[in-house]
């Protein structure tokens, strides 16, 4: 509403509208007083509905603001010399107020018709279900001025100019400024593409401001630069003028208010007359009704037809936001989007940049940087004298980071080079990150050496992923396996690529999961299922195998353990706790067995020393006896992987988001493909059945509990609804595609594939991953999964589109800032390249447009190497444009990687015949359980 108090602002209501007097008095009323003496209010007098209005309600005084501001439909002009125009007899008035204001603007058309022709829609090509991006206008001859947030939609920095982002189809996006686009008329306007980014002003900047270049730019007469205010004061009437996007009821809860002002069409061009309500010299306020795709509106005054400011934002019941008309006048006066200066001086509006000086400390990796601010007048503040290693390049700490760990300081198991925060983000001052086992972190922090070689050491506790990684390194060796390669050398193990005519049916989760794979599991006429899962508890599943089981199909399982019963160190049956949509796989299994006899088998896969595997079985893969499989990064989980989602809520997803992880699924009928993944299940199942039948036990060499605080996380952010959804893609025509296992070839199969697919990688790489482990000691180099993160880095470096999304709250397990860290630490720009969101539990990578990888790898030392994992690669533009949606999807609501670590205590590690005492607050699990509940 208004920055002003509420006496304030219901006195300029009746000031200006004092017939209303009545009125506002009615509605000011308390509700109970109206309903228990109807009809009783006393005549009302300008004082007291004042004092009304103190008392009243913020609501309820917002209620007569946003009620009464109409919003017109913009009309072409009636031939192609004619302006546009705006239709004043088409609008929905609600009280006097949107009356007076409906007539002054119907006064002043002749003012504003001009206007409304030199605002354009900013439309994009390139990204499916998102047509446009906002609205833009001209400042300048062939220049036009929209939002910060609205070009980097669209475009990012590169170096020191801007570039167009890359589209789902790996191509650039193209963009069009439309001045057109009216209801029931996309036509009646100019139409020219966008051929330049010039300026996006940085995120610290209070102002909201982009710069585009036109590809024509002789667009004078009717389509001169707009004129800017050269003075605004509080209560002119003005109107935006702009292209405003239907509103989920997260930001307009009153839909039905909107839906009557808008008369439910939207994406058009729009006019709504409103008044200033606050201009200030960094920000102006009005309270014209606006909507999401009127970011970058022109807001115009009725009386002159000049720009008072470039709309941005709304908040809903409180005020709406403008860049002010001096800071636009500044910019276009300094030609702002030609020359951005490093250092300026003078009167520019807002904060002012700094004079810095470096100084290298020739003795060590110590500098010293002296930064003074300068302000509007040209005043000095009083330098801020910053000692440590700003300037220190990047393979100089990693000496010291080497350098310390020679040091062997008791309890450190990781160093690598960290980087400061400034606030939640990271600034460009390098430290040494010393990782301490959690017992021992704090002895470490008060004995520990402070610095090193000149760098500070700042020491943190371990996490998860490092003491594992420790253990297997210092204390035990690799642990081997017994998968038989050698027996799966025929065409039917083939890991060559496949081409032949096939139907992909692509889709995702949580939108569709669990009704596609329920229309998979349903199919008529299958006779029988080789299935190989990791976990599986989902009472829903379980009710749709059984359906099959009962119709005549046979079901053959290859399972990890994750999923069965786990046993004390006295062999008893440790107690589980299961939802209603979760089952005990163990003795549904028996069940079924007692049941359904030959017609239902399955084998836990034997893990450790001289087992089929080392540690999980983690693939996701059903075939059916027809040729068709289902493949993907999700577990059989009602809960995370395939939650259960109603057309309700898929209704509403775009305001409340739906429950369940982010997976990617395939649906594959290819004979060929599906031969070869058959085989390998059911060689992965005759294998494990004779090495149980051989004696094989599960050995303790990498047996380990964790000792879990009470509440490990906090701070994690829930993820945010998606702009839009993806329905089921289907796919069919020749199709080539790669099978991809692991651990076959010691890993080589998938490793060397993906590989290949990174460094084919010409314009575009967007990858999704649920984390990435780092590797501890800079030093080390761990084979497959270093190459693997290697060549994404040199690809982030070089590509003009490199993007990764992790899962946010990984710390416990693998930090993200330890990647962010990595990233940067190598010449990534990780403030364009890296982002975080809650439950992403996918495992794909998109390439160019034209390619996609998608499976259950996920990128660790054993993921990539000795886990039992499946994955395909697509070479179809199709299949790749639609999970290149879904990242783009993800990627508008995710966020950075933060700075801050929010874990209050780390996992710990121990050994599962250590002493069982647990101290307060801590609970012990084993490791196996507490990877499965990481895996959901």
């Amino acid at each position: 509403m208004s920055r002003r108090d509420p006496k304030t602002f219901i006195a300029d209501l009746i000031r200006r509208n004092p017939d209303a007097l009545h009125r506002y008095q009615q509605m000011l009323q308390p509700a109970a007083t109206r309903e228990a003496a109807p009809g009783s209010l006393a005549e009302p007098t300008v004082e007291g509905v004042v004092a009304m209005a103190a008392r009243a309600d913020r609501a309820v005084l917002e209620t007569i603001v946003s009620r009464e501001r109409p919003v017109y439909f913009a009309l072409p002009g009636a031939s192609p010399d004619a302006p546009m125009t705006f239709d004043g007899s088409d609008v929905v008035l609600k009280g006097p107020e949107a009356e007076r204001l409906d007539a002054a603007l119907k006064a002043a058309s002749a003012t504003i018709n001009p206007v409304i022709a030199r605002v354009g829609r900013l439309d994009i090509e390139g990204m499916p279900g998102m047509p446009f991006a906002g609205t833009g206008w001209l400042i300048d001859d062939g220049i036009l001025v929209t939002n910060r947030h609205v070009a980097s939609v669209f475009g990012w920095p590169d170096g020191r100019r801007f570039r167009f982002q890359f589209g789902s189809n790996g191509r650039p996006l193209s963009v069009l400024w439309n001045s057109g686009h009216f209801r029931g008329l996309d036509d009646g306007g100019v139409s020219v593409a966008v051929s330049e980014i010039l300026y996006i002003e940085p995120e610290d900047s209070p102002y909201d401001i982009a710069f585009l270049k036109l590809a024509a730019s002789g667009l004078s007469g009717t389509l001169a630069p707009l004129p800017i205010a050269a003075s605004v004061q509080e209560g002119m009437r003005v109107c935006s003028i702009g292209y405003p996007a239907k509103a989920p009821a997260s930001i307009i809860p009153d839909q039905k208010l909107m839906t009557q002002l808008y008369q439910d069409i939207y994406d058009v061009k729009r006019l709504a007359p409103g008044l200033v309500q606050h201009a200030g010299a960094a920000l102006l306020t009005h309270d014209c009704t606006t909507l999401g795709g009127n970011s970058g509106s022109a807001v115009v005054s009725i009386e002159t037809g000049a720009v008072v400011g470039l709309h941005f934002a709304g908040i809903y019941r409180t005020e709406n936001q403008a860049v002010p008309a001096a800071v636009l006048a500044e910019y276009r006066s300094r030609r702002r989007w030609v020359a951005v200066p490093s250092i300026e001086t003078g009167s520019v509006p807002g904060p002012q940049p700094a004079n810095v000086a470096t100084l290298p400390n020739p003795a060590g990796g110590t500098v010293i940087t002296i930064t003074i601010a300068v302000n509007a007048a040209g005043q000095a503040a009083a330098p801020d004298v910053h000692i440590g290693g700003a300037a220190a390049m990047p393979v100089d700490v990693e000496a010291a980071v080497c350098d310390f760990l020679d040091t062997r300081q008791p309890g450190v198991i990781a160093a690598r080079v960290g980087y400061a925060d400034v606030g939640l983000r990271f600034d460009d001052r390098p430290y040494i990150a010393a990782s301490v086992r959690p017992d021992r972190i704090a002895a470490l922090r008060f004995s520990g050496p402070a610095m090193h070689r000149g760098f500070e050491v700042r020491y943190a506790a371990a996490t998860l992923s490092e003491q594992l990684e420790a253990e297997a390194t210092q204390e035990l060796p690799r642990a081997k396996h017994a998968y038989d390669d050698l027996a799966r050398n025929g065409d039917e193990f083939s890991f060559t690529p496949v081409t032949e005519e096939m139907e992909v049916r692509a889709h995702l989760s949580p939108e569709y999961g669990l009704d596609e794979l329920e229309r998979f599991l349903a199919a008529d006429g299958v006779q029988g299922m080789d299935s190989a899962i990791y976990e599986f508890d989902g009472a829903l599943i379980a009710e749709m195998l059984e359906a099959r089981l009962k119709a005549g199909a046979s079901l053959r399982m290859t399972i990890d353990g994750a999923s069965l019963p786990r046993t004390d160190k006295q062999g008893a049956k440790l107690e589980s706790h299961r939802g209603d949509l979760e089952i005990d796989a163990a003795a549904t299994f028996v069940r079924w067995k007692q049941a359904y006899g030959e017609r239902f088998n399955f084998v836990k896969v034997p893990e450790g020393a001289s087992g089929l595997i080392a540690n999980a079985y983690h693939i996701k893969v059903t075939v059916r006896d027809d040729d068709v499989f289902w493949l993907s990064s999700g577990n059989w989980k009602n809960t995370s992987s395939q939650p259960v989602v109603g057309d309700d809520q898929r209704a509403s997803a775009l305001t409340d988001d739906l429950p369940g992880n982010r997976e990617w699924h395939v649906v594959v009928s290819s004979k060929t493909l599906s031969q070869r993944l058959r085989s390998h299940i059911r060689q992965d199942k005759q294998r494990s059945e004779a090495l149980i039948a051989a004696g094989h036990r599960e050995t303790a060499e990498r047996a380990f509990d964790v000792m879990l605080p009470s509440d490990t996380e906090a701070g994690v952010e829930e993820r945010r609804a998606p702009a839009r959804l993806l329905k089921p893609l289907i796919v069919s025509g020749k199709v080539t595609a790669t099978p991809l296992l692991t651990p076959d070839r010691d890993g080589r199969v998938y490793t060397d594939a993906v590989l290949d697919l990174i460094r084919s990688a010409q314009q575009q790489l967007w990858f999704q991953i649920p984390y990435i482990g780092m590797r501890r000691d800079p030093r080390q180099h761990r084979g497959n999964i270093d190459e693997l993160i290697d060549a994404l880095v040199d690809k982030l470096k070089t590509l003009p589109d490199g993007r990764v999304i992790l899962r946010t709250g990984n710390s416990a397990f693998s930090d993200n800032r330890h990647v962010a860290w990595y990233f940067k630490s190598r010449g990534v720009d990780i403030d364009t390249c890296l982002r975080q969101i809650d439950d992403t539990h996918t495992k794909g990578m998109v390439i160019d447009g034209e390619r996609v990888l998608i499976g259950s790898h996920n990128w660790s030392g054993d993921g990539v190497r000795i886990n039992r994992d499946a994955s395909l690669i697509f070479e179809d533009r199709r299949i790749a444009g639609y999970f290149g949606d879904a990242f783009l999807i993800d990627w508008q609501r995710a966020r950075a990687v933060k700075a801050k670590q929010f874990v209050r205590e780390m996992p710990l590690l121990l050994p599962s015949n250590a002493p069982a005492s647990e101290a307060a607050g801590m609970r012990r699990v084993s490791l196996k359980d507490y990877l499965a509940e990481l895996d959901d």
